[in-house]
């Protein structure tokens, strides 16, 4: 996007240089960097701790995914590649002596404004500013070759710019409330009446922020605030979005705070009552997802769920997709998703596109819901088999193990098969003994997510979904030998390889609910308790 800046990355070459002259002459201490980020950018970054985000290297060190990946830029271990990496930036920003050194005052907070015409600045808490003039020198040198050093009084502020000789400007700084103002080329000229930011301006006054902040965990590495009026908000129902970030030894997670203009809509996302259905998903399956709102909520996009070409088969079939099925739908739906040993690792990635590939010799499906009223359903199911060649499927009506079931059939093989309970379940799958399956488990079983805190993160919430990367990788290693093709064994070798070393990646967790008027969203890598206890490690 054009309102991305070059300050931006100019201020991070700014962080990770290294200049090791200049006088010891501590400023006084400032305020917090939301002082002097202005609420009016399009996009707002602070890190609450300079030293605090530097020290979260030493846990993505010790991952064996790190290492892998090391080892592919041809280095013994993630530690000799991150060395590498801090040699060639000029400081070690995982240790506050380091940052020290270059005048950054490692306890201190930092952060960046980004601003609608693509100008904006990085905010460095000052230690020496002596050092840090230093560094914007070297950089603006070494960078730019901005050998032109000039000092420029604008009202109450002196800003320090740095020229090509006989040419233009290219980088500048100005001191303000305890920390440098940096950035580049035209943000040059804008530096001194950012410094002048009134306070009540500034984010440390925004109420809206404060808010966000309040839902949100206190546990952080990283904050951005996109505020309203930002680009990255325009044509969407949100007022405003607030994420938060975090590295610890156990998971990489990313919480969001969105506040949407569109208040029905928060409705998608309030847990409701409903229920236990997890348990009859496969033990098999990697991917989990669960819908615990109200499904009418969902009928506002009814349209989108179901695409353009079935909205007009139903549309002409007289079914109405949001009344007769998303309005006779309790909440705690379930999906899930097992890798088919049909799957043919050694010919590339599928075409998507249903009409060419069918996806179930790739994937197997597994769902279930509740029906409001089980002979409603009963007649819907019917009433979707008599539609079924309007769309290019044949739907037929069977008994299988005493249960009706309507077995779906296309021009690629199997669709997704369905079936109804006598105590009121509906359960959908594909291929067929996926149904045979669903009509046979019980919902108190101990289902696909062994883990505690993966079935807590698929059950607790408005809307959830679980990859779970170990069922993936065993599943992958379990393929038959013809799922690899001729000569698939160098592709499986690779393939293992590439498994065991990410095999301290536990699950990525997706889960997002309704609060106090804002949708509020978790994205979590999680790690092993083998990769926390190598973290946690000295």
């Amino acid at each position: 996007m054009r309102w991305w800046p070059r300050a931006t990355l100019v201020g991070l070459l700014a962080l990770a240089s290294c200049s090791r002259c200049g006088s010891e002459k501590p400023t006084a201490p400032g305020s917090g960097v939301e002082r002097v980020l202005p609420v009016t950018a399009a996009a707002l970054v602070v890190v609450p701790s300079v030293q605090g985000l530097g020290a979260r290297v030493a846990i993505l060190q010790n991952l064996k995914v790190a290492g892998f990946v090391a080892q592919l830029q041809n280095f013994e271990t993630a530690s000799s590649f991150a060395d590498a990496l801090v040699a060639q930036l000029g400081v070690d920003f995982r240790k506050p002596e380091a940052l020290t050194d270059v005048g950054i005052e490692p306890s201190a907070s930092a952060g960046a404004a980004v601003f609608v015409d693509g100008t904006g600045f990085l905010a460095l808490p000052i230690k020496d500013e002596g050092r840090l003039k230093a560094l914007v020198a070297t950089i603006a040198r070494s960078r730019a070759g901005a050998t032109t050093e000039e000092d420029k009084v604008e009202g109450a502020f002196t800003v320090h710019r740095y020229a090509v000789p006989g040419g233009p400007v290219r980088f500048g700084y100005v001191v303000a409330h305890g920390h440098a103002l940096i950035a580049s080329d035209q943000a040059v000229d804008h530096l001194a009446t950012w410094a002048a930011l009134d306070e009540r301006y500034a984010l440390s006054k925004d109420p809206a922020l404060a808010s966000s902040l309040q839902r949100l965990p206190a546990q952080r590495d990283l904050v951005l605030y996109l505020p309203p009026g930002s680009p990255a908000l325009l044509q969407t129902p949100l007022d405003r979005v607030a994420i938060v970030g975090s590295l610890a030894a156990d998971a990489l997670t990313f919480t969001a705070d969105a506040v949407w203009n569109d208040q029905a809509t928060l409705a998608l996302f309030e847990a409701k009552p409903g229920a236990r259905l997890l348990g009859l998903l496969p033990a098999d399956a990697f991917v989990v997802g669960r819908f615990g709102g109200d499904p009418r909520a969902l009928g506002r996009f009814a349209r989108l769920l179901v695409g353009p070409y079935l909205q007009r088969a139903f549309d002409a079939g007289g079914l109405d997709f949001d009344a007769e099925v998303l309005g006779n739908l309790q909440p705690g739906a379930v999906v899930g998703l097992s890798l088919a040993p049909t799957a043919k690792m050694g010919q590339g990635m599928p075409a998507i596109d249903l009409r060419r590939t069918n996806p179930f010799t790739y994937v197997h499906l597994s769902g279930a819901a509740t029906a409001v009223d089980g002979a409603r359903a009963q007649a819907t199911l019917e009433k979707l088999s008599a539609l079924a060649p309007k769309f290019g499927a044949t739907i037929e009506s069977k008994a299988r193990a005493g249960h009706p079931v309507f077995v779906t059939t296309y021009s690629q093989g199997e669709g997704v098969h369905f079936a109804r309970t006598d105590d009121g379940r509906v359960v959908f799958g594909s291929p067929i003994g996926r149904l045979d399956a669903l009509l046979a488990a019980a919902p108190d079983a101990a289902g696909p997510l062994g883990d505690a805190a993966l079935a807590a993160a698929a059950s607790q919430h408005g809307a959830s979904l679980v990859v779970d990367l170990r069922r993936l990788a065993e599943s992958v290693k379990a393929l038959p030998s013809e799922a690899w093709g001729i000569g698939g064994f160098a592709i499986k070798a690779t393939t293992v390889r590439w498994l065991d070393a990410t095999d301290d990646l536990e699950a990525i967790t997706l889960v997002a609910d309704s609060k106090q008027g804002a949708v509020q969203a978790q994205l979590q890598l999680r790690l092993t308790k083998a990769a926390a206890k190598a973290s946690a490690a000295p």
